[in-house]
């Protein structure tokens, strides 16, 4: 009988000891995912009557080149619709743009449902390119951006900008 005691006090030592370094554990990792590091970035989107581009600021996860531009790829894919100031321009498709970044230029494949569902006009063609890369540029470790459309090099991408060009950001559009 006091054996079996001497084995329970003992179980009981050991399961608490246990819990108290899963508990400390888990209070180490949950406190060190609170404070993930950020930075502030603009986005550029559409004005309302489609004029010219607005910069948005916001904050994005601090990390790789490569996420963050997909993080800025996906914020313009969704827009804010709920901002009645600014409009997307782009048809909503999950995937639609993927990247990648080589010698500090990001290669953007738009989908051929994108390009085929985007509305028409030289201007807003204009306006669509330069919101994806201003809004790229704003990462460190990406300062021009070329595009292709489903994987392949357009001579165009609605029938007005040369979309074989490298872009470097214009501010003033």
């Amino acid at each position: 009988m006091q054996i079996i005691t001497i084995r329970k006090k003992s179980l009981i030592r050991y399961a608490s000891f246990l819990l108290i370094l899963f508990l400390g554990f888990g209070t180490v990792m949950v406190s060190r995912g609170i404070k993930p590091e950020t930075t502030e970035i603009k986005l550029y989107f559409v004005d309302e009557q489609m004029m010219r581009l607005i910069p948005v600021s916001t904050t994005i996860p601090k990390t790789t080149t490569d996420r963050m531009a997909q993080h800025v790829l996906d914020e313009i894919m969704e827009g804010r619709d709920d901002n009645p100031k600014i409009r997307r321009l782009l048809p909503y498709k999950k995937h639609g743009l993927t990247f990648k970044v080589e010698d500090n230029i990001a290669y953007v494949n738009i989908d051929k449902y994108i390009a085929e569902n985007h509305p028409d006009g030289r201007d807003i063609e204009m306006l669509t390119v330069y919101s994806i890369v201003n809004s790229l540029a704003e990462i460190d470790g990406i300062i021009n951006v070329r595009f292709t459309i489903d994987g392949e090099s357009q001579k165009d991408f609605m029938g007005y900008l040369d979309m074989r060009e490298t872009f470097i950001p214009d501010y003033y559009v």
